[in-house]
């Protein structure tokens, strides 16, 4: 894991006078930092099709399917929780028949969320549904589990950030840097890494790449004289 300050040199001097007291005298700057991190989970989206001309037909077949991929995703190690089967979806298929000439058939599917918290698991799985007849995979969800952590280790870093430069600015004006009147968090975006999901063999290396958590923050300090 590796920290990277990103300066933002947008700064702005600032002497507001009161009513019968001396000129406040204040800098506004920003701070930003950024935390890259590995992921260590990933969130695979799969989906199983059938198509029939009765719904209970493509239904058993689908059901056939999700039992079988559930039973071998258990014996992986995959628990309960880490499974969600969305409700089946039926739509009328008109595909295999545009001018509607032939028996109306229909389209049973099931859409499959399988979220991994260990990533050695991740070709297998994949290798699993394919060979099971998954019918489509979705982009592969790669996640950081502490990014939370992680960002409050950015916000302290970003607040720190602006205080030096902050400093610098006081003393470039002949002050004394004083405390934080007011702190904006400007917000917080911890972009997850995606990527398509697919099957690979037991030599192809695998990299997930790394995901950047960053904290920005705008902070305004008084400036005092010595």
């Amino acid at each position: 894991m590796k920290t990277k300050l990103v300066a933002l040199m947008v700064c702005s001097l600032s002497f507001v006078a009161l009513a019968d007291t001396p000129a406040v005298k204040t800098v506004t700057v920003s701070g930003s930092a950024i935390m890259q991190a590995k992921p260590d989970a990933v969130r695979l989206s799969m989906q199983i099709q059938q198509t029939a001309e009765k719904v209970s037909d493509a239904k058993q077949k689908v059901d056939e399917q999700v039992v079988a991929l559930t039973k071998a995703l258990r014996k992986l190690g995959v628990k309960d929780d880490q499974l969600n089967n969305a409700p089946l979806r039926i739509q009328q298929d008109y595909q295999h028949d545009p001018e509607r000439k032939l028996p109306q058939r229909y389209q049973v599917s099931r859409d499959i969320v399988v979220s991994l918290n260990d990533l050695s698991l991740y070709s297998t799985v994949l290798q699993q549904a394919a060979d099971l007849g998954v019918t489509q995979m979705n982009q592969a969800e790669f996640l950081v589990s502490e990014s939370d952590e992680l960002y409050q280790k950015a916000l302290q870093q970003a607040f720190a950030h602006a205080k030096t430069k902050a400093s610098l600015l006081a003393q470039a004006n002949g002050l004394k840097l004083g405390s934080a009147q007011k702190i904006n968090e400007q917000g917080y975006a911890p972009a997850p890494v995606m990527k398509m999901a697919r099957a690979m063999t037991d030599s192809a290396e695998v990299s997930f790449g790394q995901t950047d958590i960053r904290a920005e923050v705008s902070v305004e300090f008084e400036m005092n004289s010595h």
